[in-house]
Formats: C-alpha cells, structure tokens, sequence
C-alpha cells in the first residue's frame, strides 16, 4: 500500500501508538506535532488521508479550521 497518512496530534505518545499500527499495517505515516509543523507537512505534500486531533495545545484555532 502506498497511502500517505498524516498524523496531526500534539500529544507525541499517541501520535507514536497511531503511527506505529499504520506502519505495520503497511501504511506509511508523517507526523505532525503542532500546527506549523502540520501546515508545513500539507504544503510539502498532500497526504491521502489526515488524522487530526480536533483540540490542538497553544493553537489559535482549533484543529477542524486548520484545514480550511
């Protein structure tokens, strides 16, 4: 499987648990821990599937508008 999956979270254990199943499902995975470093990963390249963790720690809006 070559789907790109991007994992938004702040909280690194989880983003490493989430990362971690996908990987070994076949899946490859990045990994974004706040919100410069998500819009840095979706400008770089658009992943196929996002998984975003809704309430983000120190964002300014929260994670459903980061994607608009």
């Amino acid at each position: 499987m070559t789907s790109d999956i991007l994992i938004i979270d702040d909280e690194e254990d989880i983003r490493s648990l989430i990362s971690t199943i996908l990987n070994e499902e076949g899946y490859k995975t990045r990994q974004a821990g706040n919100v410069n470093n998500a819009l840095e990963e979706l400008k770089s390249r658009a992943p196929s599937v996002v998984l975003l963790d809704i309430w983000l720690e120190g964002a300014s809006s929260d994670g459903i508008k980061l994607l608009k």
